[in-house]
């Protein structure tokens, strides 16, 4: 059974329909004792991280989710659900202070700056480069340089480039665009929203 997790963090309606193309063996909730006992736990939402991380502390799925890769359990996070694997960000609402996430992933989550005319947030279509076939669970049959929808002001910096199965280019900048490490899967796009390419993206996913 999939858990996609009902954290409060934005529009998901598109995610559960995309989801059912696929298997109905799916729950959307916010109930730790159903949270228990999913296979995957898909983590999506748009949003701040600051708040992604209030809530899921409050909720009580901060502990569930390290508990679910402790057992070797599938775990997909997208956008800010993507975000939050990493160790910290400095999206906060204090100024120069940094707020931890999941810590899952080697990385810190830090906004697009310091380019003249660039534009924030990145949003809309951009390809895929880099895509490493031989090392992906999720990017089966995803050809190089296909195009995903984004839509974030935030991106992951320091990441282990072992953990990187995708990038994407923004102003010059390469950013990770997938990651994968064991049983932890993350895209900062959104899948759902990234026509047919994408659908085999969480299709993949489920299939694992």
């Amino acid at each position: 059974m999939i858990a996609v997790l009902d954290f409060g963090m934005g529009n998901i309606h598109s995610l559960l329909k995309a989801v059912s193309l696929y298997t109905n063996d799916f729950v959307f909730t916010s109930d730790p004792e159903k949270v228990k006992l999913a296979d995957k736990i898909i983590l999506p939402g748009d949003g701040h991280f600051d708040k992604a991380m209030q809530n899921l502390n409050e909720l009580g799925f901060t502990s569930l989710i390290k508990d679910h890769i402790e057992r070797k359990k599938y775990l997909f996070g997208i956008c800010i659900g993507y975000q939050v694997l990493f160790e910290d960000s400095d999206e906060t609402n204090k100024p120069g202070s940094t707020i931890s996430g999941l810590g899952l992933i080697r990385g810190k989550i830090r906004k697009f700056e310091g380019k003249a005319n660039l534009k924030v947030p990145h949003m809309g279509w951009n390809k895929l480069f880099d895509i490493k076939q031989k090392n992906s669970k999720l990017l089966k049959g995803i050809p190089n340089e296909s195009f995903m929808y984004f839509i974030h002001s935030y991106r992951p910096v320091g990441v282990d480039r072992l953990d990187i199965t995708a990038n994407c280019h923004y102003y010059g900048e390469s950013f990770p665009a997938v990651v994968e490490k064991e049983t932890i899967f993350g895209t900062q796009f959104h899948p759902e929203k990234s026509d047919k390419l994408g659908l085999g993206i969480l299709k993949n996913f489920i299939e694992i």
